[in-house]
């Protein structure tokens, strides 16, 4: 008789979801759910069935024995939807202990415990198949791959488990909809200052020393003026920590800052699932998107709204573009009042932030001088001089701007007396030819790709259907896949394309108007507001490199992003 080691593979997609998580959390909360548990999440239950049905030796008919080993692979808490395979722990180690001979069969509950991703799922399975067997429970028979009937049925039953997640997700995310349009709490982590009420559903209760510091954290923002990242660095000098035990980031700040909750208003779909290479991912929409509830809640009120809505527009003013370079604020990497925030770089390659000193007025240290500004390195400040490595951490901020300012009122000047607004010209009528160019371009490839992408989704369902084809079934799948991955390619280029487009190439009249903003560049800078002159700078630095006591400015003045900022001065 022939023996053949088994292997058992266990997933959940909720590790609450088992028949003892369930019972532990209703002993918690003192609440039933309703929900009913199925082998698909209770773990346990997978793994009792799996073992019955080693048991039940179902080859003893050829004379094949099965004994069970203790190899068991669970995965708790893992979406077969959400999750790609490169990040199943639990399937990849399966997989690799198979490629070295630990184990003969592999034995699941269901074929879609091992994914709900259709393609990617079915080819995953069929690798596992050059080196080890995989029976099926509760279809009580072997998952092979020997001919076309083999690949239609496994095909078509990773498709239906794929199929049943996205209604499944539908039918939640629009049940969640309407509890939420009616004004009550859909669920998960609740935020800053609140927790899930012990007694009703779909309700929070605010916990008073939060809710403190939430008062706390709007009213330095909305009266001592701070900002978010100063904000932060207060709270974690006070020794105040985040719901889950963290110090503060300018990140969480903001996170509560933008919350409607604090005005007594629930908001929900602030995230947007969004499919990405190594599977779904929850991506955070811009402040203000999603939905807010019309219904007001006083118990969840902290701040009032006169102060939530002045939080949005200091907010809102201290990110506001000017026009002067066609209403689009230059990215920086740093906030702060400093001008060179955003280009200034620490000798070891991190951002330099800005902040204030003072120097003491006597030996005794009493009384402080007037304040100064400084630019100091982000990275010594958070991890410390050793990790920084540079010689020197901090800079007075006066010496810094006034070096790079001269240096770029000199390079100004150079191209006052150079042909560099015809150059300039020419350049951006290139630009904008060959922009159109490239929408020609990609708008016949998004047609192609759109073709090719029908065709195969055609043939493809003529073979599940039982249809001749002219293709096989792996070609069909491989060119969809191929279209797919392609066609999103193409379509971001066009949708960046399209953007560029409306920055046309500018006339006589924009070229008088720009040798006269290249001419005056020094009375505009000079007389321009403290974000102005930031912008300005960021216009034409690239990065200025601090070294022991060298300053090292790399002019980076793009004449074709430089020319289309004109477009606000078009009539």
């Amino acid at each position: 008789m022939t023996t053949l080691r088994i292997a058992a593979f266990m997933r959940g997609s909720t590790n609450k979801q088992t028949s003892k998580g369930k019972a532990k959390k209703a002993y918690q909360s003192k609440k039933v759910s309703i929900r009913e548990t199925t082998a698909d999440d209770d773990l346990p239950l997978q793994k009792e069935m799996i073992r019955q049905f080693v048991d039940s030796q179902p080859e003893k008919n050829k004379n094949i024995e099965w004994v069970m080993t203790d190899l068991e692979y669970v995965e708790a808490g893992v979406s077969g939807f959400h999750t790609h395979v490169s990040k199943r722990k639990g399937l990849n180690q399966a997989f690799d202990d198979a490629k070295a001979g630990l184990y003969d069969i592999l034995v699941i509950y269901k074929l879609d415990r091992f994914g709900r991703r259709s393609v990617e799922s079915l080819n995953h399975a069929l690798k596992f198949l050059r080196f080890c067997r995989i029976w099926v429970v509760d279809k009580n028979r072997e998952f092979t791959n020997n001919g076309d009937a083999d690949e239609i049925l496994n095909f078509v039953e990773f498709w239906s488990a794929k199929k049943s997640s996205m209604d499944t997700k539908v039918r939640v995310t629009d049940a969640m909809r309407l509890i939420h349009e009616e004004g009550y709490w859909t669920g998960g982590n609740p935020p800053y200052g609140y927790i899930n009420h012990p007694d009703l559903s779909n309700m929070l209760q605010a916990v008073p020393q939060e809710a403190e510091i939430v008062k706390q954290i709007y009213h330095m923002y909305t009266v001592d003026g701070y900002g978010m990242l100063r904000i932060a660095s207060i709270l974690n000098e006070e020794g105040k920590k985040s719901k889950i035990g963290k110090d503060w980031s300018s990140a969480s700040i903001r996170k509560i800052l933008n919350n409607t909750i604090y005005k007594g208003y629930l908001s929900y779909g602030k995230t947007v699932t969004t499919e990405g290479e190594f599977g779904s991912y929850q991506k955070p929409l811009k402040a203000g998107e999603g939905s807010v509830s019309e219904r007001y809640w006083s118990e969840y009120d902290l701040v009032g709204e006169d102060v939530w809505e002045k939080a949005q527009a200091i907010k809102k003013s201290r990110v506001k573009t000017d026009t002067l370079f066609g209403g689009k604020t230059p990215a920086r990497t740093g906030t702060g009042k400093g001008l060179l925030v955003g280009v200034l770089k620490c000798e070891c390659g991190c951002n330099m932030t800005f902040g204030t000193s003072s120097n003491w007025l006597d030996h005794k240290r009493t009384k402080k001088g007037p304040p100064y500004g400084i630019y100091r390195c982000l990275k010594r400040l958070k991890m410390g001089t050793a990790v920084c490595g540079a010689v020197k951490g901090q800079y007075k901020s006066a010496d810094l701007e006034a070096v790079v300012i001269q240096t770029i009122k000199k390079y100004m000047q150079n191209l006052v007396t150079s042909d560099v607004v015809r150059d300039i010209q020419k350049k951006s009528e290139q630009a904008d030819a060959d922009v159109a160019a490239g929408l020609k371009a990609s708008r016949r490839e998004i047609e192609r790709l759109t073709r090719a992408k029908e065709k195969a989704n055609t043939e493809l369902m003529k073979i599940l259907t039982g249809e001749d084809s002219a293709f096989s079934q792996e070609q069909l799948k491989e060119l969809y896949e191929q279209t797919v991955i392609g066609l999103d390619k193409v379509t971001r280029v066009y949708t960046d394309l399209k953007a560029a487009e409306k920055s046309k190439a500018f006339d006589e009249q924009d070229i008088v108007r720009l040798q006269g903003l290249i001419k005056d560049w020094d009375n505009i800078f000079d007389n321009a507001s403290g974000e102005v002159r930031r912008q300005m700078i960021a216009a034409v630095v690239n990065e200025v490199r601090l070294k022991d006591k060298d300053i090292d400015v790399e002019i980076a003045f793009d004449y074709i992003s430089f020319s289309h900022s004109l477009n606000f001065q078009k009539a």
